[in-house]
């Protein structure tokens, strides 16, 4: 697991770690990673063994398999939803960004949206796993018109009484 990024003078801890994708196509995975707390390479492992994802390429991680894997983890996701500014987003989010409505193909970022204890307003923040992106841009917090065309929404799964008391 990588670190969140400490070279940026953020005025909170990020709730999440920073997970950077491996490779091109596992940026979803990598969200998936700092929601559950875990490496890529063990999402990427229930998913061929739990769910029949490819263990080799190629692959994309429709809504489908991302909704499995949420769910493994004790998270709920939504539908894909269409992305229609930060301020209309769930409080944690898989956001799409750089897509191409051609190839219906995009990248995958995780937002957050909180309250500092005290604070009057909220912090909102991407923690973005692309490898080549700049340090700076890992974690940040300057996410006005940030381009997010469409998300999953995700909360955490409502524990049941009977799980609780386990």
């Amino acid at each position: 697991m990588t670190a969140a990024n400490t070279n940026t003078p953020l005025s909170f801890q990020p709730a999440f770690t920073r997970i950077q994708q491996t490779e091109y196509n596992d940026c979803a995975f990598a969200c998936i990673a700092m929601l559950a707390g875990k490496t890529i390479a063990e999402v990427r492992q229930v998913a061929i063994e739990k769910f029949k994802h490819p263990k080799h390429g190629p692959y994309w991680l429709d809504e489908a398999m991302i909704s499995k894997l949420l769910t493994h983890y004790g998270w709920v996701g939504t539908v894909y939803k269409e992305g229609t500014g930060i301020s209309s987003l769930p409080d944690t989010a898989i956001g799409m960004v750089e897509y191409n409505a051609e190839t219906e193909i995009g990248r995958h970022v995780l937002f957050h949206r909180f309250t500092p204890q005290g604070a009057k307003q909220p912090v909102e923040y991407i923690i973005d796993p692309a490898f080549w992106i700049e340090e700076k841009q890992q974690v940040r917090t300057d996410i006005k018109g940030f381009p997010i065309a469409w998300y999953i929404g995700v909360h955490p799964m409502a524990k049941t009484a009977d799980k609780a008391a386990k």
